[in-house]
């Protein structure tokens, strides 16, 4: 699905017929909070509509993106988002229903943040121009926004096309959202990373395993396995340096993006 698709299916009359006259070319965001003007966010500028979404309209948008099932989605809905088909990430905010001292849900919807994935075809060239004399075990690092998962995306392409087999782990639909990530790529969509990992090392023999957004212990270890198992690890992190606690060893190739909202332009490569 488009980002026209998106506009058509999920949101408002109002927000559609202001959208059909803008350019929507390179949009990375469309920020919609409750009783405030919705927002477009491109890379060095924003746009401030004059569309105000009501409360209810904000909670109707979010029941479609759910299929009127959030019990469907309740594990993501519970972290915050949702993803759509086509790779776009839903960021929620909300009021937390907390139940045994734990997060169960979020209600009372005031923001949402659609988040437009980019193809963007050659922006991992800089970096696979550092495997001319093999694989590195390799992480992306930059703050949210920063196209992480855009460079990710293309690199995995890359390889695949250099004729590596790359085991995909693709947990929230993002990674494969173009079905364009070469011809050497399995994906594993919906897995944990854990999971994922696990299930490519044992039956789909990769060279490289791909990963987006390392996060806990769980993940920590399933990388670390994946390398003891002689596979490459490719992933991205939250973060703005290489400061990375527990992975300093693992990783051999630390790339850092440039600070801004983007599509994964590189700042620097340590090798």
């Amino acid at each position: 699905m488009e980002i026209q698709g998106i506009i058509n299916r999920y949101l408002t009359a109002g927000l559609k017929k202001e959208l059909s006259g803008l350019n929507l070319e390179g949009l990375n965001e469309i920020r919609i909070r409750a009783d405030k003007p919705v927002i477009l966010k491109y890379p060095d500028s924003e746009k401030i509509l004059k569309t105000v979404f009501k409360p209810e309209e904000l909670e109707e948008a979010l029941a479609k993106m759910s299929e009127y099932s959030p019990y469907a989605f309740r594990e993501e809905i519970k972290k915050g988002f949702i993803t759509l088909k086509g790779g776009f990430r839903v960021g929620i905010c909300g009021r937390a229903v907390i139940e045994g001292g734990k997060i169960k849900t979020i209600k009372d919807y005031t923001s949402l943040n659609i988040r437009i994935p980019l193809n963007v075809r050659g922006c991992g060239e800089r970096l696979t121009d550092v495997y001319k004399d093999g694989f590195k075990n390799t992480v992306i690092i930059s703050p949210p926004g920063c196209g992480k998962t855009t460079l990710l995306r293309d690199t995995i392409r890359l390889l695949s096309e250099k004729g590596l087999t790359v085991g995909v782990c693709d947990e929230r639909g993002e990674l494969n959202c173009f079905n364009d990530l070469g011809i050497r790529a399995d994906v594993l969509e919906g897995f944990s990373k854990p999971d994922g990992i696990e299930i490519l090392i044992r039956g789909l023999s990769p060279d490289v395993i791909a990963v987006d957004e390392l996060g806990g212990e769980d993940d920590k270890e399933a990388v670390i396995k994946a390398s003891y198992a002689g596979v490459g690890i490719i992933s991205t992190l939250h973060g703005e340096d290489f400061n990375i606690n527990g992975f300093k060893d693992l990783f051999k190739c630390i790339v850092i993006l440039e600070n801004k909202k983007g599509q994964g332009k590189i700042k620097k490569i340590y090798a």
